[in-house]
């Protein structure tokens, strides 16, 4: 069966404060928000055999075996958030996506826990509009399982080989310079800031676009909702400005 948007990254198990857990990460906030809107998605993460996943059925997953799931728990003041890990996943393989699913017309990378380690070349996808979050790779974490910022340095051959890149003021510990050194590979780069909207970058120019106001209920899977609605009107041909001003749209509609 084809497919309109696959995302590769981990699902995860996200703890609550009161006890359990629910599903998250960015491949099942992407996969949701794609199912919302009509298409076809698919999933290929890491994940242990007794993890049960609940998925609309616009939504396909291939399983990769793992000893274990994702595991994170969050805590938000505000805007800001504290997050600790405590399961990693095994590392994906491009070996593992079937042939059909690689001619998707749209691939996001969404690394979570360093379940993957590159950006592949194009070759892998080469009919795709590929965007990237790349959060997983702008973090680490110490022994108790907290994270923290950490650099990412990708060469400009690297860059090349996507389309669009988002990363959020948290990722990249406020590093607005750094963002622009990564638009000045060629691609379209966003810098999503919470409540207080988005910038983007393309052809060098800056777009800055506002939040949506709305009443927070959960602010989790924001960001993936904004990259995915972003990434989703990009492939189509819209104009930056208006695809990130959608995006500021569906991520209110998320957290509300």
């Amino acid at each position: 069966m084809s497919i309109d948007y696959l995302v590769l990254g981990a699902l995860t198990r996200d703890l609550a404060a009161h006890g359990g857990w629910r599903a998250g990460g960015s491949s099942w906030y992407a996969a949701q928000a794609v199912a919302r809107w009509g298409g076809r998605a698919a999933i290929v993460s890491p994940l242990m055999s007794s993890h049960v996943v609940d998925l609309d059925s616009a939504i396909q997953l291939l399983r990769v075996p793992s000893p274990h799931t994702a595991t994170f728990r969050n805590s938000y003041q505000g805007d800001e958030r504290t997050q600790y890990i405590s399961a990693v996943p095994v590392v994906l393989d491009w070996a593992a996506i079937p042939p059909v699913w690689r001619t998707a017309p749209l691939v996001h990378l969404a690394p979570l826990a360093h379940e993957l380690v590159a950006i592949p070349p194009r070759s892998v996808f080469p009919q795709a509009f590929i965007g990237l979050t790349a959060q997983g790779w702008l973090r680490q974490w110490d022994a108790t399982g907290r994270i923290s910022p950490r650099r990412w340095n990708p060469t400009s051959f690297e860059l090349t080989q996507l389309d669009a890149l988002v990363v959020s003021e948290e990722d990249v510990g406020g590093d607005e310079m750094l963002v622009q050194t990564w638009a000045d590979a060629g691609l379209i780069v966003a810098l999503t800031r919470g409540s207080r909207g988005a910038t983007v970058w393309h052809n060098r120019q800056r777009y800055d676009v506002p939040a949506v106001p709305t009443t927070v209920v959960d602010p989790t899977g924001a960001g993936d909702t904004w990259a995915t609605a972003f990434f989703w009107q990009l492939q189509r041909g819209t104009a930056v400005e208006i695809a990130a001003a959608w995006a500021c749209e569906e991520a209110a509609r998320t957290i509300s």
